[in-house]
């Protein structure tokens, strides 16, 4: 913009000395020539000076390495969330990355936030941790960044994050969220379908009807074409705040909207709600209460080894692979088509140990089968040292 009102300056200059050089007294003429030199001067140099300060600016911008990242709550996830920036600091060390390796990363699962960036015709694809940490996702290394980078880095995953990730909330304080008879928003974590809903009753969680046919058809699609109890993560959005939550697709109980072709309810449970039938916890509602807030690792990090199994149990009967990896460490294989617990779990003192074996009983239907068999489950759970979290390093079925 600067160059163009520089260009227009010169312009009606040369205009004004073209005139009045063209007509009237000569000697007039000359003297207004001569007047307007010195500003015609200043204008050309003004005009250089921009083309000077600006030719570096754009040749900076040229230079930035320009990123995309991306978040997803599994790999699979049809829901993500995407933010683009430029950093050509970030940028120069990413490419001299494999000479910047740090430490290796021990998580069990690579970071919800992913990382692309594009150089010469190559794709550079990195995990990047809420702290601003890029892993490489083969060596499963660190790639050491300088604070300042890292700290901008950081910044940015965390914005991208807070949009993706609902807000979690103890229940007592989600159900002033979402009185009685609202209406709010359901989006499934992992497909990205959405529909409305309302909820109709619950106390100690939320009862919830779709509100139309078209609604009750896409929460059936979401579940595959077929009504299920399976749990999945879900962010529920009402008057601009998005809250975590878990919900199951299983019609039950009484309640209905004419026309919405739902008989009865489902359930939407958040952070510490119970069942209506026991007044307890569901583990799997919470599991995914936190998958939906972007905080699954941590939360699994912090479980005993009775509340992990848990956890492998409801993912053993759900086939969700990540929620077994998370658990284990490792990528795992699903050889059951269902499972529950029947057993109660021991009352032991676990605080000084490192290792444990335990054996639970279950109710599955193996796999390539279609009866429900009641079988023994023999885990082996360990940690690195008191202060680590359990992994589960073996689970066979007797």
């Amino acid at each position: 913009m600067l160059i163009i009102i520089s260009s227009l300056y010169v312009k009606t200059d040369y205009a004004e000395l073209t005139k009045s050089t063209s007509g009237g007294s000569s000697f007039m003429g000359y003297n207004r020539a001569t007047s307007l030199l010195p500003k015609l001067i200043c204008t050309l140099l003004l005009f250089l000076l921009l083309i000077g300060f600006l030719l570096p600016m754009d040749q900076a911008t040229a230079n930035a390495s320009a990123f995309r990242l991306v978040v997803q709550a599994t790999a699979g996830s049809a829901y993500r969330t995407e933010a683009a920036f430029t950093d050509k600091k970030l940028g120069k060390v990413l490419k001299e990355g494999q000479s910047r390796s740090g430490s290796s990363y021990e998580e069990a699962l690579l970071p919800d936030t992913t990382l692309f960036f594009e150089d010469n015709g190559r794709t550079y694809i990195f995990g990047v941790t809420t702290n601003g940490e890029v892993v490489d996702p083969v060596s499963k290394s660190i790639i050491t960044l300088p604070h300042n980078v890292q700290t901008s880095l950081s910044a940015h995953v965390q914005a991208v994050r807070a949009k993706h990730y609902g807000e979690m909330l103890p229940w007592e304080e989600a159900s002033l969220v979402l009185p009685k008879y609202s209406k709010f928003t359901i989006v499934d974590v992992q497909s990205g379908l959405s529909f409305e809903g309302q909820r109709r009753a619950g106390s100690s969680h939320a009862d919830v009807q779709p509100l139309t046919k078209e609604d009750s058809a896409t929460l059936k699609a979401i579940y595959g074409g077929a009504w299920s109890w399976d749990r999945r993560a879900v962010l529920v959005k009402l008057n601009g705040r998005t809250l975590a939550g878990s919900m199951h697709g299983m019609p039950h109980g009484g309640d209905g909207i004419p026309g919405n072709d739902f008989n009865g309810h489902f359930c939407i449970h958040f952070l510490g709600s119970v069942t209506h039938g026991s007044r307890s916890i569901d583990p799997a509602h919470q599991v995914m209460v936190h998958r939906a807030a972007g905080l699954l690792i941590p939360y699994i990090s912090k479980l005993s080894p009775w509340a992990l199994i848990d956890v492998w149990i409801s993912a053993a009967n759900q086939g969700d692979l990540q929620l077994l990896q998370a658990t284990t460490g490792t990528e795992q294989a699903v050889h059951v088509r269902s499972m529950r617990r029947l057993s109660k779990f021991p009352e032991q003192d676990v605080s000084q140990l490192l290792q444990l074996e335990t054996a639970v009983s279950v109710t599955a239907t193996p796999e390539g089968a279609s009866a429900v068999v009641n079988r023994r489950v023999l885990f082996r759970l360990e940690r690195a040292s008191l202060d680590a979290r359990w992994y589960i390093r073996s689970a066979v079925m007797q």
